[in-house]
């Protein structure tokens, strides 16, 4: 019995000897090592600097927050082989918070060094022990795909000189020229204002179509926490590991698709045998907080009319070099619909501040329903750039206003707004905003609609949409809201947009909308309340398992909310929530939170940051949740009263403001 024992101590002695031998082990893996930013044992928090980002991309760390802008790691290598070797080795990050766990894990954000050519890293060889020093930091594109590169960032700076120049050479196109006077016939604007709007287009266009340089702003870091793992192998494990797998900006040829090397390695632990593959528990959260105070940019890509006025540019709001480069936020020109128009009563009033009741606004109404007295115009946008935004560097905020009117001349409803101009792929983007009160005491509406809202950020190929799997795909924004837009219908597009909306409006949805059992009815004639609607437009697509048409109730984890599509071919689903007008828009300021995953969307809303209540929730059951760049738009505008017909007070008889309508972005926050 004793000798068995001797026998199978000294088999095991030995496969335990033959096992060290075949193995490496890694010890004192310490990550981060040069970046102070620990919040506690197992996570680190940075605020990623945004100083340079607008055309650089977003960058971690940058130089400002660690030497020389990298993360440091070192991890100690024993060589349990026997004999003289080397090993190799890579750390890959991903993006945790935000990722997709099934067949589409490939539009994960993760990386590892910035030159993806560098596959795996050879250490000396070493017969005992060797210490591995590196750094990296985590950039836009880290696969460097070629559909995000484009102009270098001094390129796209549109100068004066370079629209003028462009409208000479157009002048000189015979065939160009023609169309342009013939678009300006069709569009009802003038030669000069059609010939600048090419001239625009055209600068544009033939700067898209430069791909010289990685434009790694196009597919920013994403917010939330990041997770690390290191790999460190034999030269015969290497010879297992995908070509995608090593160099990640590399597709499989099989599928055409990336390699997400987390999904590989946790699922093929057991073919590396002779490897380590460890996952530390540490994890590094990225927060974005954007600077209001930075400055407010005039984009002539965007403004709408040739030469515009400089009279209201300050040193914080213009359309100068340094603010290009600088500014965080830029003013927001809406496209304005002239094939709707705003019949409006000639009349002034401040609605809200001279407390306009309910009997005025039937007595106008009455007055003028049956009357050809009204002004026929459309919802106008500013005429002088920067009139009507402004930036308090002190306060670090934007105000922007919609503008009174004095007298019965030049009467005006004016949207206004900003933009954003660093884009990001998912987040909770949380803002403090103050909107301007929006009912009298009476309860009547002063026919504005504060929004807060997302928006893709660029129309191009770069930032296009998942692809819609269905007869029934994207219906493009811009087609009429016709059942003969369905068949039209796209497997791709770029628009995206997930909004806030306030305004005066019922509860519930057109008794057409409810397809089956008793239509709810409301007053809101008769309540402070305000609507809070809640919208993410999906362009209908149809690939949503339960995609959702018409107005019902729908459960989603637990809880119920109350949805309208207007019909299968409607671009939207919305939800609409009632709010105390007092509670809302009475204090100084409210948060509003859009919390944008890879498979929902959450609406927020509270007094402040830490205790915010969800009021509508919705799922990719039932609608597509869009995966593309996005920028936040703050606006006021003054809707067509056809937009929202179950408002008890209609656009056309509210009056023309009196007074500035004024709001205000105090903080804008990514996280």
């Amino acid at each position: 019995m004793q000798q068995k024992l001797k026998i199978l101590v000294a088999v095991f002695l030995t496969l335990l000897f033959i096992g060290c031998k075949e193995g490496v082990e890694v010890k004192e893996l310490s990550l981060l090592s040069n970046f102070k930013g620990r919040l506690n044992d197992s996570t680190y928090v940075i605020e990623a600097d945004l100083t340079n980002a607008v055309y650089e991309g977003i960058i971690l760390p940058s130089k400002r927050q660690t030497q020389g802008g990298y993360f440091k790691y070192s991890f100690r290598l024993v060589n349990h082989s026997g004999y003289v070797r080397h090993y190799w080795y890579k750390l890959y990050y991903q993006n945790e918070t935000y990722k997709m766990t099934d067949s589409l894990a490939d539009e994960n954000f993760y990386g590892s060094w910035e030159d993806t050519g560098i596959e795996f890293k050879a250490t000396p060889e070493f017969e005992d022990e060797c210490v591995v020093t590196d750094s990296f930091r985590i950039v836009g594109n880290p696969r460097n795909e070629q559909i995000f590169y484009g102009r270098p960032p001094e390129q796209a700076y549109i100068t004066p000189e370079k629209i003028e120049s462009r409208i000479e050479y157009i002048k000189t196109q015979p065939d160009w020229d023609k169309k342009i006077r013939e678009n300006s016939l069709a569009n009802k604007v003038s030669y000069e204002q059609q010939i600048y709007n090419d001239a625009l287009w055209s600068l544009n266009d033939e700067n898209s179509r430069i791909t010289t340089h990685n434009n790694r702003w196009k597919r920013n870091p994403r917010v939330g926490n990041y997770r690390f793992m290191l790999v460190v192998c034999s030269d015969e494990d290497f010879v297992k590991i995908p070509d995608p797998v090593k160099d990640i900006s590399s597709k499989d040829t099989a599928t055409g698709r990336f390699r997400n090397p987390f999904v590989f390695f946790e699922q093929n632990r057991s073919l590396f045998k002779k490897s380590i593959i460890e996952a530390p528990s540490l994890t590094l959260n990225v927060k974005v907080k954007l600077d209001p105070g930075a400055g407010i940019y005039v984009d002539r890509l965007k403004f709408p009319v040739k030469n515009p006025s400089r009279q209201y540019y300050t040193s914080s709001c213009n359309d100068s070099v340094n603010l290009y480069r600088t500014a965080q936020f830029a003013q927001y020109f809406h496209t304005i619909n002239k094939a709707q128009s705003l019949n409006n009563i000639k009349e002034v009033r401040d609605v809200t501040g001279e407390n306009y009741t309910r009997r005025e606004y039937e007595a106008i109404k009455e007055t003028y329903e049956a009357s050809d007295q009204l002004t026929n115009q459309y919802v106008n946008i500013t005429d002088c750039p920067c009139k009507t935004v402004s930036v308090d560097k002190e306060e670090k905020s934007i105000t922007i206003r919609n503008p009174g009117n004095e007298g019965q001349k030049n009467l005006k409803k004016e949207q206004v707004g900003v933009t954003s101009r660093i884009g990001f792929t998912y987040g909770k983007w949380r803002a403090k905003i103050k909107f301007p009160k929006l009912l009298s005491e009476d309860n009547v509406w002063n026919g504005l609609t504060a929004a807060y809202w997302l928006i893709f950020q660029d129309e191009a190929n770069w930032n296009l949409l998942r692809p819609c799997e269905n007869r029934i795909a994207y219906i493009p924004k811009h087609l009429p809201d016709e059942e003969s837009s369905v068949w039209k219908s796209t497997r791709q597009n770029f628009y995206s947009e997930i909004d806030f909306e306030i305004i005066k409006e019922s509860a519930y949805w057109p008794a057409s909308t409810y397809k089956s059992g008793k239509v709810p009815v409301d007053n809101p004639y008769n309540t402070n309340d305000i609507t809070v609607t809640c919208t993410n437009w999906d362009l209908a697509c149809h690939q949503p398992r339960n995609f959702l048409v018409g107005a019902k109730d729908v459960s989603i984890e637990g809880k119920t909310y109350h949805f309208g599509r207007w019909s299968d071919y409607y671009k939207a689903i919305t939800s609409k929530v009632q709010v105390s007008h007092k509670e809302l828009l009475g204090g100084e300021y409210y948060y509003y939170e859009i919390d944008w995953q890879p498979t929902r969307i959450i609406w927020r809303i509270g007094k402040d940051k830490a205790n915010m209540r969800e009021i509508c929730r919705m799922d990719n059951q039932f609608t597509s949740i869009p995966n593309n760049q996005m920028v936040m738009v703050l606006t006021q505008e003054f809707h067509y009263q056809e937009w929202w017909p179950l408002s008890p007070f209609k656009q056309n008889f509210i009056p023309f403001p009196k007074k500035d309508l004024v709001g205000k972005l105090i903080e804008l926050e990514v996280e």
